[in-house]
């Protein structure tokens, strides 16, 4: 495989955009297909919520991507324009990375060796392999992940929500989490949920990799929805702690910033395994009251 050894070591403020794409999921779910059809034809998750006279667009993203995936179909791109703020599950710009880095993504107490867990893939990586020793096995896991996509040619800055902040930097940008939060998280993760998060980076194929991508530029809710879970079926906290528990405070959160603030539309992009499946952000912003359609199906504005 050959990655790169500086991955490991590189700990800047780009790297939590690099952690936050185990978020989505499971560490495969963000790899991208490299013969991807055109985005004008991508069909990706997006809703409009209408909650006490004001709008939400909301988005199901990947955080992971290169440059020909943008523009985005030309409704996303206009609602997006016409968005009064956008919204994102955290914001880097406001955490201190390397202070979370030193209390979250370093081994605490005895760890399995890399090397011995998995010596045909650290045979072929050594160096790399030698560099994580010292960091957490879930923050192993993401840089492995890193390095594989980055062969293929895709990069976390490229990522959508990534490309959406840096697209109209005058527009309000708000978080519905805290980068604090979402390191505290994933490091609370039992020993058995992070292997198995390492072993995903290390084991899967090509082919479940393109499996999800499809699914999600062509929009198959349920495709998406059966990845994830099955990705996630042998540990609850995949589902239970990464996902469902989020969606309900992303949905309060959301709510709280429509009633507390003047904002009239929000563009709010988060990972796309919040937006579909159960306890999905769609039905629980119904639950709370807002009216919802799917993009796809009915028309959001007249730039479908």
């Amino acid at each position: 495989m050959g990655l790169t050894s500086e991955l490991p070591l590189k700990i800047t403020a780009t790297l939590l955009t690099r952690l936050r794409f185990i978020f989505v999921g499971v560490v495969l779910a963000l790899a991208l297909a490299v013969n991807a059809s055109a985005a004008e034809t991508d069909k990706p998750p997006f809703f409009k919520a209408s909650y006490q006279n004001k709008q939400i667009y909301l988005l199901g993203s990947i955080h992971i991507g290169k440059a020909d995936f943008y523009p985005l179909p030309l409704q996303i791109e206009q609602s997006f324009v016409e968005s009064d703020a956008l919204v994102i599950e955290a914001d880097v710009t406001k955490a201190n990375i390397q202070h979370l880095l030193q209390q979250y993504g370093f081994a605490k107490g005895k760890q399995a060796d890399i090397a011995s867990l998995y010596p045909a893939f650290c045979g072929k990586n050594q160096t790399m392999c030698d560099g994580l020793k010292p960091l957490a096995t879930w923050l192993q896991a993401n840089q492995i992940g890193v390095g594989r996509f980055a062969e293929l040619g895709f990069s976390p800055e490229a990522g959508v929500d990534v490309t959406f902040v840096a697209r109209d930097p005058a527009k309000p940008l708000l978080e519905l989490e805290s980068v604090e939060f979402q390191f505290d998280l994933i490091s609370s993760f039992s020993d058995k949920t992070q292997a198995q998060l390492l072993d995903e980076a290390i084991n899967a194929t090509d082919g479940e990799m393109l499996e999800l991508i499809s699914a999600w530029r062509s929009g198959d809710h349920q495709a998406l929805a059966d990845i994830m879970e099955h990705q996630a079926e042998e540990s609850d906290e995949l589902l239970t702690k990464l996902l469902w528990q989020r969606n309900h405070t992303m949905t309060q959160r959301i709510i709280e910033i429509l009633q507390d603030s003047h904002y009239q539309r929000l563009f709010v992009i988060v990972g796309a395994g919040h937006v579909v499946g159960q306890q999905a952000l769609p039905e629980l912003l119904r639950n709370a009251g807002a009216d919802v359609i799917d993009c796809w199906k009915m028309t959001c504005n007249e730039y479908r």
